[in-house]
């Protein structure tokens, strides 16, 4: 079963800010990873609970699995230091 991806709004501007080659690599791991095993990654916890973490270089994608509707939410996209705050 593959999932549909889907990005909050403020997603795009975190992404504009990241450089072109890595961007790009975010975006190909998001689509070849988290369409097909979104749960293969690790779950995140406290004010995170419910929310799964995807790491890409010293980058981490902060996503959401909605079973309902087959989705993948992607919520966040930062570096792994400022990424939870």
């Amino acid at each position: 079963m593959n999932y549909k991806i889907e990005y909050l709004e403020e997603v795009f501007p975190q992404l504009a800010k990241i450089p072109k080659n890595i961007r790009q690599a975010i975006v190909r791991a998001i689509d070849e990873r988290l369409t097909v095993e979104p749960y293969r990654f690790k779950p995140l916890a406290y004010q995170w609970k419910g929310f799964f973490r995807m790491r890409v270089g010293d980058y981490r994608v902060v996503y959401k699995i909605y079973e309902d509707t087959v989705t993948v939410l992607i919520v966040k996209i930062d570096s792994r230091d400022s990424v939870y705050k």
